[in-house]
Parts: structure tokens; C-alpha cells; sequence
């Protein structure tokens, strides 16, 4: 039996999906394009990596904080082009301080502010649930959401693994983010769509290991 299959038997459909040690997953992004998500515990802290594999353009987004009652609380996020940081964020209750290298500057965030890769996991524990009201921010921009809808479901497959999934979207204007969880993989983000601001990201999961030294 092949290791996502295996996780599968073990990840029954929950109420919610805990939290783990370690996540890491692997993604087909645009064009065939190959990109990796990492999320790290340790004690009450957190760290989130993304990668994507962009010929000549390596893209790495990363975002930390820590774990309050199952709710991630970021503290600070980044975009990383080519090894330079391209935009961040620094996140302090309502406050942010945030831009590119050469335009920092400091917002007030009306909600609970978070980053796409913050969210994307919160959403998976909170088993489709995020704290409303909710700002986004992808480390040059805030982006107020009012609400998340459920979008129905649909069967994916992943590796040799056929698994239900469970689609949401948030919208802010015209800026979308279309998020799928894999509920008999403990809610695994198995699709992120991203169309904000005029970037367009979009990741299908190919394979997953979660606590990776709990299984064979």
C-alpha cells in the first residue's frame, strides 16, 4: 500500500482536523510547474513555507507566528523572488506594518488579518471555518473579506488516491481566492486558486505526508 493511500485509511473524515507536527506537501502549480507547502510546528509556534518553481524565477513565501486554542496567529510574512525579498508583512493585534523594501508602511486592519498560506491552514483545522471579519494581505495590500461561502464538492484524485473534497471561496471585488480541503485527508488543502490583485496562483496537491514519522 502506498504511503498516501495508507494516510488515507488513517485520516477518517473528523469534526476537525488537528493539528500536526509537520505537513509537507507537493503541488503541481501552472504549466506543469512544481511547488512544494510545508507547515512546521513547534510548541506553540508555527512556520509555513511555499515554493514554487518558476524557471529562472524561484518564488518562496513563507509566514510564522504561533498557536492560540487551535487559532494560527501570524506574526509575520514574506515573499521572497530570486533569493531578494519582494514584499512583507509584520503583523501586531489591528496594526500591520507592510509593503515593499523600498515603501514600508504601516495599516490598520479591520478584522482578523491573515496571509493566504496562514488562512489556507486555519481553514483546514477549523474544518471550513476562518474568523470573520477577516483581512487578507499579500505583504503589499490589505484585503478585506466579508465572508467565506462554501462552493459544494467534488471527487479529486490524488496520486492513486480518489478523495472528496470540500470547496470554499472569499471574494473582495473582483480579487478571488478559491480554496478545496481533501476531507479524508484531514481536510489537506488539495487545491489553492489565488487571483488577487492581479496575481494568479493556482496549486493542485499531488502528494502528502503528514507527520511523516507516524507512518511506515
Amino acid at each position: 500500500m502506498n504511503r498516501l493511500a495508507l494516510l488515507a485509511l488513517l485520516a477518517a473524515p473528523v469534526l476537525h482536523a488537528e493539528i500536526p507536527q509537520s505537513a509537507h506537501a507537493q503541488y503541481k502549480a501552472s504549466l506543469g510547474i512544481p511547488a512544494t507547502l510545508s507547515f512546521e510546528r513547534e510548541g506553540e509556534g508555527y512556520r509555513i513555507v511555499a515554493k514554487i518553481n518558476v524557471p529562472l524565477y524561484k518564488m518562496r513565501f513563507e509566514s510564522g507566528g504561533t498557536i492560540d486554542g487551535g487559532q494560527l496567529k501570524p506574526s509575520y510574512y514574506r515573499d521572497i523572488r530570486n533569493g531578494k525579498e519582494y514584499a512583507s508583512a509584520q503583523f501586531s493585534g489591528s496594526r500591520v506594518w507592510l509593503g515593499k523594501p523600498d515603501g514600508k508602511h504601516t495599516e490598520t486592519a479591520h478584522g482578523t488579518v491573515m496571509d493566504l498560506f496562514s488562512l489556507t491552514w486555519q481553514l483546514a483545522f477549523g474544518n471550513g471555518k476562518l474568523p470573520m471579519p477577516l483581512v487578507i494581505t499579500n505583504g503589499k495590500k490589505l484585503y478585506p473579506i466579508s465572508r467565506l461561502t462554501p462552493a459544494g464538492g467534488k471527487e479529486m484524485t490524488i496520486g492513486s488516491l480518489k478523495t472528496r473534497t470540500q470547496t470554499y471561496t472569499l471574494r473582495h471585488g473582483n480579487d478571488t481566492i478559491l480554496l478545496a480541503l481533501a476531507r479524508d485527508l484531514n481536510n489537506m488543502p488539495a487545491l489553492i486558486r489565488y487571483n488577487v490583485g492581479g496575481k494568479k496562483y493556482s496549486l493542485t496537491l499531488k502528494a502528502v505526508e503528514i507527520n511523516p514519522q507516524n507512518v511506515p
